[in-house]
């Protein structure tokens, strides 16, 4: 494919962001197949979004050859293996054992807002409600809460920059906070006795085509968190 792509609309334009809706309708009409500068390829027809779910041997998840992104940036059987891992921590079961933790969250976050005036229910409630959800569901400290927050809008800013330099810089100190998690739980792993989700992944078995079944690498295991995690939290907050 030509490196010199012709870009068709700017998702991130003040016109489309006021009222994304509309915008994508307008695409819709217009545009059905549109390449973004930010974004790359995007489809806004039902039927072409099916189309491209239904024949993976066609579209292609694999984002960079360089950095691997697990699983969304994987095809199968790469992603079929490391899938199997991932779903595993969202059955109905685990996710009904954590449900009282949720609502224990909540609660708080609830008890700790201001009353009698305004509140941005992003900027005061969800992020910090995705945030204290995410800890404890990773096991990880209340004091990570912060600095998480932080690195959160560090990385969201360099991305919308495309600052690469700085995106490096921050992903480097993502992984350095995960590391050092992985690091205090490498004990507890290897005796089989998991105490949180974060320990349980350092024993997870990958069983991929032509290679013996073995445990996660620490690249893969920190890319797999990062997708759980900065992935995850708007969704979350949303």
């Amino acid at each position: 494919m030509t490196e010199n792509v012709h870009n068709d609309w700017d998702l991130r334009s003040e016109e489309v962001q006021k009222d994304q809706v509309a915008a994508y309708d307008a695409m819709r009409r217009r545009c059905p197949v549109a390449h973004d500068e930010f974004m790359g390829y995007s489809v806004f027809k039902n039927a072409d979004v099916q189309h491209v779910l239904d024949h993976p041997e066609i579209y292609s998840n694999v984002v960079s050859n360089r950095h691997i992104a697990v699983p969304n940036g994987m095809d199968a059987p790469e992603h079929t293996a490391f899938r199997a891992i991932n779903d595993k921590y969202f059955t109905p079961e685990r996710l009904e054992k954590f449900a009282p933790v949720i609502r224990e969250a909540v609660q708080g976050l609830i008890a700790d807002l201001p009353r009698g005036e305004e509140v941005d229910v992003m900027q005061g409630f969800g992020q910090a409600y995705a945030m204290r959800v995410q800890n404890a569901f990773m096991g990880w400290p209340a004091c990570l809460e912060q600095p998480l927050t932080e690195w959160i809008e560090k990385n969201r800013v360099a991305t919308l920059r495309r600052d690469r330099a700085e995106i490096a810089k921050v992903a480097l100190e993502f992984d350095g906070y995960i590391r050092q998690l992985l690091d205090e739980r490498r004990e507890d792993a290897a005796a089989g006795k998991p105490k949180d989700v974060t320990a349980e992944l350092l024993t997870d078995i990958v069983d991929l085509p032509g290679e013996e079944p073995r445990t996660m690498t620490d690249e893969e295991i920190v890319s797999l968190i990062r997708n759980w995690t900065v992935g995850e939290l708007s969704t979350v907050s949303a």
